[in-house]
């Protein structure tokens, strides 16, 4: 016999001398029918279940929402034609810091990205995506929503910073509207990452909840 066959065996004959000595203290055979029927399934149940997924799926299991948190559209009444359009602006005033202060710190990480090199150009791209992370850690409402207003944001207070440089330096109107052309392919790419850092901050935030155990039962 296998290890997992010898397992068996022993869980059956263990769950059998419990329904025994059960019985011995007068409890109904239906209950004991139930009881077996609510035991929640087994850990290798479970990721046998699992492994059978795509590679998305198995890269970043399903989790459920955040527990405790309401609808955040319970209130919004709007059902006009731009109906997805005006309750993301609903949902984004309805929680500005969530995506705002996330926004200045990603475009302080954007410009020292830009005029910095070495070290100090790794650890502010760093900055920046933490900075989409945390969008989608606070924004639990809509978390790719949250990291994209970060990212767009940010991407206007860098702008605003580089036209003041430019604007300084003598002889560049000439490349004005090429760097318009670089930099609006630049922030396209850095709104797209906008969503995706969201996303996966908001993922995380629910995956550490999931992971957490269940509060115990108090005794009476």
């Amino acid at each position: 016999m296998t290890n997992r066959s010898l397992r068996r065996a022993a869980s059956t004959r263990a769950d059998a001398r419990r329904r025994s000595r059960r019985l011995a203290q007068g409890h109904e055979l239906d209950e004991l029918e139930e009881e077996a029927d609510a035991e929640p399934v087994s850990a290798p149940a479970r990721g046998s279940a699992q492994a059978g997924g795509s590679f998305l799926t198995r890269l970043f299991p399903p989790v459920p929402p955040l527990p405790g948190k309401p609808d955040p559209l319970a209130t919004f009444t709007y059902q006009g034609p731009f109906r997805g359009l005006v309750a993301s602006l609903y949902l984004l005033a309805r929680n500005p810091v969530a995506w705002m202060a996330p926004a200045a710190v990603w475009a302080v990480g954007r410009i020292l990205t830009a005029f910095s090199a070495g070290v100090v150009q790794i650890g502010a791209t760093i900055v920046t995506f933490l900075a989409l992370l945390a969008a989608g850690w606070l924004g639990w409402q809509r978390p790719w929503l949250y990291g994209l207003a970060a990212s767009i944001l940010g991407s206007l207070i860098f702008a605003l910073v580089w036209a003041v440089l430019l604007g300084s330096l003598p002889n560049v109107p000439y490349a004005t509207a090429q760097l318009f052309v670089v930099y609006t392919l630049q922030e396209t790419f850095q709104w797209l990452f906008g969503i995706l850092g969201g996303w996966y901050g908001g993922y995380l935030r629910r995956r550490s909840l999931s992971n957490q155990p269940p509060p115990r039962a108090r005794r009476r």
